[in-house]
């Protein structure tokens, strides 16, 4: 009986060593597929413009699919993919955008917000002439 009450106890201990995370989990793995592509015209000179577009963003106000703001040649706009309105926080956009422009080289990009339930909602920063 000794053996059993034994390989009981490793089960045990692997089963929980197994659903307990470890390393740097900070949250869910985003579902919209992060990308630094744009227009060809796109270049880190864009950057000036995308800056005081994202400033443009009210962070106290809710926006919702198709929201736009430009400055110059740069455009920013939150999108859903068909998802529906999908409110979402000016603060949201912001942060999402700050991290396109911190994170692509070339200024443009489309990073997902992470809004529950809606795995296609992004912000994209891209040229417009």
């Amino acid at each position: 009986m000794q053996p059993f009450a034994v390989l009981v106890a490793l089960s045990v201990l692997a089963t929980s060593a197994l659903a307990t995370p470890t390393g740097n989990f900070t949250g869910p793995v985003p579902e919209y597929g992060n990308n630094c592509s744009g227009s060809f015209v796109c270049a880190p000179s864009l950057g000036a413009d995308c800056a005081r577009a994202v400033a443009s963003v009210n962070p106290s106000a809710t926006y919702t699919d198709q929201a736009q703001f430009s400055v110059g040649h740069c455009l920013v706009i939150y999108a859903t993919n068909g998802e529906g309105a999908q409110p979402v926080s000016g603060s949201v956009i912001i942060d999402t955008a700050r991290s396109i422009l911190s994170t692509c080289s070339n200024v443009c990009g489309s990073f997902g917000t992470n809004n529950a339930g809606c795995p296609s909602c992004h912000v994209t920063l891209n040229y417009r002439s």
